[in-house]
């Protein structure tokens, strides 16, 4: 009994450090209630367990990660769209341009989040602390890769 006891109180150390963050008044990544749901679905893989604890303790390691394995994948042609050109003109097409989209920087301003990443939402009462925010759709970081040049910056004209 008492080890099946200590197996879950471990299993669930993520949401247990993330509640006590909360009632001290501490900023988390996620709401309590959200890292139990992902520490029941989600702790069972150890790096899941492990991403889930740094979440618990304030950091978010995935929001740096995500962006540099997705431009490693798209960079490899892995992602499923074509590595991006190596000099030389390709075939059937008269030359190269700045994109007009993004001009040319490959990334535009998140519309979720208008470029912030992260943001407090007000208390819900009056004895309440700011919650902090993670945009989901540009992984906090403020930018979105240009879908019309597939972030290289550069088009066929």
């Amino acid at each position: 009994m008492f080890s099946a006891l200590t197996g879950w109180l471990l299993y669930f150390t993520p949401t247990l450090v993330t509640w006590y963050r909360v009632s001290n008044g501490l900023p988390a990544v996620f709401p309590v209630k959200q890292m139990a749901l992902f520490n029941l679905l989600v702790a069972w893989t150890v790096v899941g367990w492990f991403l889930l604890l740094a979440n618990a303790l304030g950091y978010n390691p995935v929001a740096r990660i995500a962006p540099k394995l997705a431009d490693y994948l798209i960079r490899s042609g892995l992602a499923g769209t074509p590595p991006p050109q190596q000099g030389g003109q390709p075939s059937g097409s008269t030359g190269q341009g700045s994109c007009g989209q993004c001009g040319g920087s490959g990334t535009l301003t998140c519309t979720q989040c208008q470029g912030r990443g992260t943001w407090y939402d007000a208390p819900q009462t009056a004895s309440g602390s700011p919650e902090l925010r993670h945009c989901g759709a540009c992984t906090s970081s403020g930018r979105l890769r240009c879908t019309y040049c597939g972030g290289s910056g550069r088009v066929n004209y």
